[in-house]
């Protein structure tokens, strides 16, 4: 008789169990470490130009060689520093405020445990994302528009805050936590809910227990195929958001984009339609796809490779690092 179903969430929670036990600090150096899935962010600059529509291009393409034709290949990597510089934050913040408020939601059924978890954590990731979002964006713009010609991260951070003050580093927090709130959301139950449902998941038991080559193959292949549905159906529900929240952060004060996230949705739908509030989806969906699937399937590797180092220290007497 074949034993009763495991859900992927359960199996995650009996493979991560030691590392979830181990106080605050060291959970958290273990997810700076070993950065979990996060939706990856889309790929500079030609989101960004198309989107805030400082020129006329006709499409991601024509972007694309414009871009390369005026700045050179070098133009493709503007505005990398922050995001780079953040990203191990961010996923790190984004994991472990998962992984606190899902064992506060220990009672609730998943289906509304995950959700609510990614929710939560949506909030205090925007705190970081916005900040180095408004200095990728504006350098991205770069030769495209004389108003955001910056030398640099340093130098656009120094004319936002003599132009805005410290205020300025706020620009676009509300319209990011639009997007990442439900972002979250989207990702984290999608993910989840595609895992219980492909077949070639992990089946419960002891952290680093031997598997077939078939079994580590399906597994993985599972893990990327979740991850980068999980990412494309997040970005293509969200865009809408996050063509705002680029115009906002971009916007200069007083201008006609200089409108909270509603007045600009409504905006850009009277400019352009639908076209105007998914500008920038090909690019978005293209880097989306690879990114999350090998984040997710490294992520998720490391975490139970960590996870077989933590009981083996455990076996050894190393209780320190549980409560």
């Amino acid at each position: 008789m074949p034993g009763p179903q495991t859900s992927y969430q359960d199996t995650l929670s009996t493979q991560v169990r030691p590392v979830t036990r181990m106080d605050p600090a060291t959970r958290q150096l273990t997810s700076l470490l070993h950065p979990p899935t996060h939706p990856a962010p889309p790929p500079p600059p030609v989101k960004v130009r198309l989107q805030a529509q400082v020129c006329s291009y006709s499409g991601p393409w024509q972007c694309f060689t414009s871009i390369v034709r005026q700045e050179g290949f070098r133009g493709l990597y503007r505005g990398l520093s922050s995001p780079l510089i953040g990203g191990a934050l961010e996923t790190g913040v984004n994991y472990a405020v998962f992984q606190h408020t899902m064992g506060a939601l220990d009672g609730l059924p998943t289906a509304a445990s995950i959700p609510l978890a990614a929710a939560t954590a949506g909030v205090f990731l925007s705190v970081i994302v916005s900040p180095a979002e408004l200095i990728k964006c504006r350098m991205q713009l770069g030769a495209a528009d004389k108003a955001h010609a910056y030398e640099g991260p340093i130098d656009c951070i120094r004319q936002l805050l003599r132009s805005e003050g410290y205020k300025g580093l706020t620009r676009g927090l509300g319209a990011t936590m639009s997007r990442e709130i439900p972002g979250n959301a989207v990702y984290f139950g999608t993910y989840m809910t595609l895992r219980d449902w492909l077949p070639g998941k992990r089946t419960g038991g002891v952290a680093g227990q031997p598997r077939s080559l078939w079994q580590t193959a399906t597994d993985a292949g599972s893990a990327i195929l979740c991850g980068a549905a999980s990412g494309m159906l997040m970005w293509a529900t969200v865009l809408p958001l996050d063509v705002a929240k680029t115009r906002i952060q971009t916007a200069w004060p007083g201008s006609e984009h200089d409108v909270g996230i509603l007045k600009q949705l409504r905006r850009l739908y009277k400019e352009g339609g639908r076209r105007s509030l998914y500008a920038g989806l090909t690019p978005t969906l293209v880097r989306a796809a690879p990114a999350n699937a090998m984040q997710v399937s490294v992520g998720e590797e490391s975490n139970v490779l960590w996870c077989c180092g933590v009981n083996m220290r455990m076996s050894a007497g190393c209780m320190k690092l549980v409560d």
